[in-house]
């Protein structure tokens, strides 16, 4: 168990690592350093050593978080080309074909914008059209616009490429092929193999069975039609053609249970025959590094099994993660890595308690003989599916925020076959090679099972209850794992304190019970007095890509929403961190225009929270988003504002509304957009939205003064959106602004920002959430990144 604490050490260092980006790794290792010396001095006392040896790998840990680049050189041409920037670079990975489009792979060596060439490096993801043959080891050049990848509502894009080195799209693309031949001549043969094996099962089944079979044998998905891939994660079977350490546990361990079954007294002929099938499986899916990570992990769990020893796998579990997380210290972050590491653990830890569950209730139910059979068939298809969703479930709630209620009961109606399916669909290839004749025979058997897996999928996804949307905090699912492991140590080590704790819970049940209860009382009590008002204005520029969300708290604890921008989970989580846990009423909502960018998400946040008034200038839209909205906040207070309307708290912060002016509203949003000035003290920030330039000159016409102390830049600092005589009729100490890194605009406009001279600029795309706070007559500010 040593190499455990070594391996919870180092994953520590690395999440540390993540959230303190301004330590340099030099001092992570001085850090390391230091633990060092201290463990060599304490080598006589053990449990002195081996904390000290796991401080050593924190500090490690967080040193190759800190080492990894955060960009490449070819990301700085990124918005900055137009649609006319060429990449000359090398395909490095097999393309990903899909209907509509390829996905590239492209290592950059030479940036072209004009008559400039420069030398680069990095790698770039090129969006083709689906119809170029382009091919592993290809060098191509390809023209488009350079963008850096979108973070969208429940998913950054932006972070899942640069887990793998990629800081950089160019979409809008046209390829020109320059050589063939480069790269792995393997590779290439492997290339080779997956596309005849292709060929043969179309040629030899028909669909949707041939897009099964595909997928299940090389976990290509893109034979698949929309309606039965959405059959399949509907009912949560996904991982049937899915590749990952979820369908890769369950392959192996029925593989291993069939073949037992057939030769009981074989355990190391059966392993070998095992890690075999699942080697030729890997290299035929793709051998990506998310397969290889599945296959390592399994492999791991197949072994220890085989050696009958329970403490191999969590020290072998331990040694793996440190391997994959040192070669890509991002893999935590990785929801294939988490599947794979969550199925190898819950296999590791249940299956056993569960099968011996199992076993001793049939034979109450059933004679021996039938009992033993049942046992035989059921084990392997009800028992692995169970301990593995048992640890999968609290990732797969909270990365997808969705769960299937038939996945239980359908995986124990079609894994059995899954073992004779891949086995029959692998040797009908093999052999339709050699002799088509029978192979076709064999493709006509799988057919049956493959039919058969079809139905009882497309069956179950008309459940009207299949699937049901069930988003888990993160926060909860790692806490549940760290809990889990911690449990895991604890049993598997047994030290005095936890045989007495274990001790004292059997026995004094009520009494522990309540003991507990008391103290998650206490702790509510202590979160709740921790969330109390401080006495200061506090205002949030919220990372919502490049629209307008802001959120306020007053000195007496009041909440003002300020639109709300599209992503409804960025939106509601961002208010969960920063309302008290049972706060569930937002005071007031100002909706800025009636724009669906900007407040799209408000429909997700009024199904949470209560409202006390919303403020809005009357303007109607009668998008599906507004008239939505507009039918929700009917049952609230609504205040139609224009110029002159003033709200002052109890607390004596007070809300100003100084556009749009009364009469009749221009038909261009922007022009119309509320203006908000927020005064708490000799403290005040002007909040401009989407306003436009006529909608500041009509302020300035108008005889409206609005000296701030912060200003937001409007319409997210975009070419010829601040009038100068407006920005010099502010006089800002502080400006921000609202933007998106991914943007195509280029926003923040070069121009514009020169317009603030000297006045300090807090952009949302670099420092992440702003955050203001005063207590009236001071100013304080700080960004999350």
């Amino acid at each position: 168990m040593r190499l455990v604490y070594v391996a919870i050490g180092w994953a520590s260092g690395i999440f540390f690592g993540s959230v303190l980006p301004n330590i340099t790794p030099v001092w992570w290792l001085i850090m390391a350093l230091g633990f060092g010396i201290l463990a060599y001095a304490n080598r006589e006392r053990y449990t002195w050593r081996w904390g000290l040896i796991a401080c050593v790998a924190f500090a490690l840990g967080a040193w190759r978080y800190a080492s990894i680049p955060q960009t490449s050189d070819v990301a700085r041409y990124n918005q900055q080309g137009g649609s006319g920037i060429s990449i000359i670079g090398e395909v490095v990975a097999l393309p990903d074909v899909r209907d509509d489009r390829q996905l590239i792979r492209l290592n950059a060596i030479q940036v072209i914008r004009g008559d400039v060439v420069d030398e680069t490096s990095g790698q770039v993801l090129v969006i083709a059209p689906p119809n170029e043959d382009i091919r592993y080891g290809d060098m191509l050049k390809a023209t488009g616009e350079l963008i850096t990848p979108q973070r969208f509502d429940t998913f950054s894009y932006a972070d899942y490429l640069a887990r793998s080195g990629v800081f950089s799209m160019m979409d809008k693309t046209s390829i020109h092929i320059l050589s063939r031949g480069g790269g792995s001549p393997f590779i290439h043969a492997l290339a080779d193999i997956r596309a005849r094996m292709s060929q043969i099962i179309i040629h030899a089944l028909p669909q949707p069975a041939s897009g099964l079979l595909i997928g299940i044998l090389l976990g290509d998905e893109r034979h698949l039609s929309p309606e039965i891939k959405a059959a399949f994660s509907t009912t949560g079977t996904a991982h049937i053609v899915a590749i990952s350490g979820f369908n890769m546990v369950i392959v192996a361990g029925v593989v291993q249970g069939m073949l037992t079954w057939l030769m009981p007294n074989r355990r190391w002929l059966v392993l070998c025959i095992a890690l075999s099938v699942m080697g030729i499986y890997t290299a035929l899916t793709g051998a990506n590094p998310a397969v290889l990570r599945a296959a390592l992990m399994t492999g791991v769990l197949l072994i220890g099994q085989t050696l009958r020893r329970n403490t191999y796998v969590p020290a072998s579990l331990a040694f793996v993660v440190i391997l994959m997380s040192f070669i890509t210290p991002t893999v935590f972050w990785d929801a294939s890595f988490q599947l794979s590491f969550a199925a190898v653990l819950g296999l590791s830890l249940f299956v056993t308690p569960l099968q011996r569950a199992f076993n001793s209730g049939v034979r109450q139910i059933f004679p021996q003989s039938t009992a033993q059979s049942l046992s035989n068939w059921l084990t392997e298809p009800l028992i692995v599916t169970i301990a593995a969703q048992i640890t999968t479930t609290p990732i797969i709630l909270a990365s997808f925020g969705r769960f299937s209620l038939v996945a239980l009961p359908l995986n124990l109606l079609i894994i059995p076959v899954q073992s004779y399916l891949l086995i029959l669909g692998a040797l009908a290839v093999g052999i339709a090679l050699i002799t088509p004749v029978i192979g076709q025979l064999l493709f006509w058997l799988t057919y049956l099972f493959l039919s058969y897996t079809i139905s009882m999928v497309r069956i179950f996804a008309q459940i009207p209850f299949a699937d049901v949307e069930w988003r888990l905090d993160p926060r909860l699912a790692l806490l549940f794992y760290i809990i889990l492991i911690g449990v895991m140590m604890m049993s598997a080590i047994q030290p005095r304190f936890w045989r007495r704790f274990t001790q004292t819970i059997r026995s004094k049940f009520a009494r522990s019970i309540s003991f507990f209860g008391a103290v998650g009382m206490v702790m509510l009590m202590g979160g709740a007095i921790i969330s109390r008002p401080d006495g200061m204005l506090h205002v949030w520029f919220l990372t919502m890509g490049h629209h307008n969300a802001i959120l306020i708290q007053t000195a007496g604890g009041a909440h003002i929403l300020v639109d709300g921008g599209s992503y409804p989970s960025q939106l509601l989580t961002a208010l969960g961190d920063r309302l008290p846990f049972d706060d569930t009423t937002i005071e007031m909502l100002i909706i800025t225009q009636p724009d669906d960018f900007d407040n799209r998400a408000v429909l997700n946040v009024l199904e949470r929270y209560d409202v006390g008034v919303v403020l809005w200038h009357g303007q109607d839209s009668f998008s599906d988003v507004q008239l939505q909205l507009a039918e929700r906040v009917n049952v609230y207070k609504r205040q139609t504002v224009t110029t002159g309307y003033t709200a002052t708290l109890s607390d004596g912060t007070r809300i100003e509304i100084l556009h749009p002016t009364t009469g009749e509203l221009s038909p261009d949003f922007d022009d119309n957009t509320v203006v908000i000035r927020l005064v708490y003290g000799d403290v005040s920030f002007l909040l401009t939205g989407d306003l436009s330039q006529e909608g500041q000159r009509e302020m300035l016409i108008n005889g409206v003064l609005a000296p701030s102390t912060v200003m937001q830049l409007p319409k997210h600092g975009g070419s010829r959106t601040l009038d100068s005589d407006f920005l010099e009729m502010v006089a800002p100490s502080a400006v921000v602004v609202h933007a998106d890194p991914a943007n195509r605009l280029g926003d923040p406009n070069a121009d514009t920002i020169s317009l603030l001279g000297d006045i300090p600029l807090w952009r949302t795309d670099e420092q992440g959430v702003i955050h203001f706070w005063t207590d009236g007559e001071r100013l304080w500010a700080q960004g999350d990144k």
